[in-house]
């Protein structure tokens, strides 16, 4: 029987996986305090947490969830880091960590309910951000919208000259 303890902790997981809209399972082996000091205070600055719990309660919370397949990673030290905002700013924060340190070591990346391997994790922390894609399509449009600009002063342009050049013509 769970205590009232571990109780309030599974209802507080299930909130997570609630509202989080991409959830990373890694293995933390091997993290240090300092280093995940610094990791949770990027993680928080993209709306993001990450939690270590047992895989017991880890399991628990996450049956509503309804996802096959999930609780063969909650085997060993487990972290669960949740995405509330940008799903793809957790992923890049971790990758780019992982880069540097080698953990933590990603088990999996559920997006939108959906369970996607270590692999697919990688791919989507490559993207490009939600900030630089709005950048390169402003970036196009503003080309575009200038070169039509251009093209109709050039036009009113020399309509005007051939105005002017009718009006002297038939002085």
């Amino acid at each position: 029987m769970p205590t009232k303890q571990k109780e309030q902790q599974i209802e507080l997981l299930k909130e997570k996986f609630a509202k989080a809209n991409s959830v990373i399972i890694a293995d933390h082996t091997g993290i240090n305090v300092a280093d995940l000091t610094v990791l949770r205070r990027d993680l928080r600055k993209a709306d993001a947490e990450f939690k270590i719990a047992k895989n017991t309660l880890l399991k628990l919370a996450s049956k509503d969830k309804g996802i096959k397949g999930l609780d063969d990673n909650f085997v060993g030290p487990t972290a669960m880091i949740f995405g509330f905002d940008d799903p793809s700013a957790p992923a890049k924060i971790i990758y780019e960590f992982a880069k540097k340190t080698e953990i933590p070591k990603v088990k999996a990346y559920i997006l939108d309910d959906q369970l996607l391997t270590g692999a697919d994790f990688k791919k989507i922390a490559q993207l490009p951000s939600k900030e630089e894609v709005l950048a390169t399509l402003i970036g196009s449009l503003d080309g575009v919208i200038s070169q039509f600009i251009l093209t109709l002063d050039g036009a009113t342009r020399k309509f005007i000259g051939l105005l002017d050049a009718l009006a002297e013509k038939n002085k």
